[in-house]
């Protein structure tokens, strides 16, 4: 019995099987986030961003209607607002537009588009750079995509809550796609992929360099890395970046030189919160530094030792040469601070939880990146000082090893405090209020309100939610009738106001 035991613990399972029980592994942690979309409900901005559309398909019921007016409801934030038209655009296609019963469609969207964006820059990057065996980079992409995806910093700003999600979360998930395609055009061959890579990387630019601050800034400067790295390393291909990164450009300038900024600067000035550039980009350090232990970097680290083994047999297997570690790490730090520069330079401080959501997703995926390159680094020198040892094949990692990091990663979990497990992993939160019951009595309640909202009363009174999980609801509306939120959701319906108190009863 004990040789069985030990033959089991010491077993070293083949990669496939290994990238099977991963992609396994992924998709059992997306059910509970996939689950609680059906109860995600509209808040705010959903009804405000969406009237635009919604006042042209009361017009006309089209998908003809919807888009002239997304692009009505574009045009006047652009001169009024804001200069993120992408974002824009796609904040006025909110699928409430269509009817209550179909917001649930915009999370669900969000959660696959971030999934789908983070596994294939991870794919691309293990198998089109460092040339990794499939199922080594199934295993790494996996890995990766759990950790983003379930440790977001805040997964009702970055998921249910279609408004902030998709100016956020959605656009950085195009960059990611973006930045695949970029790369795919530099190293794939084939004329009929390259002519498809060229037609998305010219959409992917607009959408990237049209969008948030963070997402578009960011995105501008790993492309005229690429661009600068393709020229040197792979010379004629990099002339396929150019017309990609010229949209990128005139998209970026027609964001950041939009009438609507200076709007919105304005009232930042006059309430004195605005600061200057250089006390942004010094802060952006000191704030990039802070929110590291904001991130779970326990479990973040848990996660790097776990894909440690599958990395190192990567780069062992690659022709890269993994020279000048610590510049590498340098630049890293330098684009994850530029994520908080924006919001720094507009509003004197980094307060708004989509912002972050954007700001973490580039930190993880840098840190495994850095990961990569370190351990690639170690292994040229360990190979120099082994020149004997240099073909040796690299094992396929023990049994024990992934059940004595599994319980490591457990005991991190069980560490954490209620709050702090809710907060920190999104499919943990989500199964808990499907489970409890909470997220259905959440929806339940916002349908009576749509219903209230659909009578003949002019002025409507709602009780305030009796369960309100915080991974679905932002907040819930005043009881006075002159906030914004109540009047978003009275506009939407054609009410003189909404009331959200108790009823005195005697």
């Amino acid at each position: 019995m004990k040789d069985k035991m030990k033959k089991i613990i010491f077993w070293r399972p083949d990669r496939r099987l290994v990238a099977c029980l991963a992609v396994l592994a992924l998709g059992l942690l997306l059910l509970p986030l996939l689950r609680i979309a059906l109860y995600s409900a509209p808040w705010y901005d959903d009804y405000g961003y969406g009237g635009f559309v919604k006042g042209f398909l009361d017009q006309e019921r089209s998908l003809k209607s919807a888009l002239e007016g997304a692009v009505y409801g574009t045009k006047v934030q652009w001169y009024a607002w804001q200069g993120t038209f992408s974002s824009i655009f796609f904040m006025t296609l909110v699928p409430l537009v269509w009817g209550e019963e179909y917001y649930f469609l915009g999370p669900l969207f969000l959660i696959c588009i971030l999934t789908i964006a983070v596994w294939v820059f991870m794919k691309v990057l293990a198998r089109d750079v460092l040339k990794a065996d499939r199922a080594s980079a199934v295993i790494l992409a996996s890995g990766v995509t759990a950790m983003v995806v379930v440790m977001i910093y805040h997964a009702n700003h970055g998921f249910y809550w279609y408004n902030a999600g998709i100016h956020y979360v959605g656009m950085h998930a195009f960059l990611l796609l973006l930045i695949a395609a970029w790369i795919k055009l530099l190293t794939d061959r084939g004329r009929v992929k390259t002519v498809l890579l060229v037609l998305w990387t010219l959409a992917g630019a607009v959408l990237a360099g049209g969008s948030n601050y963070v997402t578009s800034l960011q995105g501008l400067l790993v492309g005229l890395g690429i661009a600068a790295a393709g020229a040197f390393l792979y010379k004629k291909r990099a002339w396929l970046l150019c017309p990609s990164m010229a949209v990128y450009l005139i998209a970026f300038y027609l964001n950041i030189s939009a009438p609507g900024n200076e709007v919105r600067g304005a009232i930042y000035r006059d309430c004195g919160m605005s600061t200057d550039a250089v006390t942004a980009v010094l802060r952006s350090f000191l704030e990039a530094f802070h929110h590291i232990g904001l991130f779970s970097w326990q479990m973040t680290l848990a996660v790097m030792l776990l894909l440690a083994p599958i990395i190192w047999r990567i780069v062992k297997g690659s022709n890269c040469r993994f020279r000048y570690p610590g510049i590498v790490l340098i630049a890293s730090v330098c684009l994850y601070a530029t994520g908080f520069t924006s919001s720094l330079y507009v509003t004197g401080a980094v307060a708004l939880a989509r912002v972050v959501n954007a700001v973490k997703i580039t930190y993880q995926i840098l840190v495994i990146i850095n990961e990569i390159y370190w351990l690639g680094w170690a292994c040229r020198k360990w190979e120099s000082r082994n020149a004997e040892r240099k073909e040796a094949q690299t094992k396929n990692v023990p049994l024990i090893f992934y059940l004595a990091v599994g319980m490591l990663m457990w005991g991190i979990f069980l560490s954490a405090s209620p709050v702090d497990r809710e907060g920190h992993y999104a499919s943990w939160a989500a199964y808990h209020y499907v489970h409890t019951g909470e997220a259905y009595e959440f929806h339940r309640q916002y349908l009576e309100r749509v219903a209230a909202m659909k009578g003949d009363e002019e002025i409507v009174r709602v009780d305030p939610y009796m369960f309100r999980p915080w991974i679905l609801a932002v907040l819930d509306l005043s009881s006075d009738p002159g906030n914004e939120a109540n009047g978003a959701m009275a506009g939407w319906y054609h009410k003189q106001a909404i009331i959200c108190s108790l009823e005195e009863t005697e």
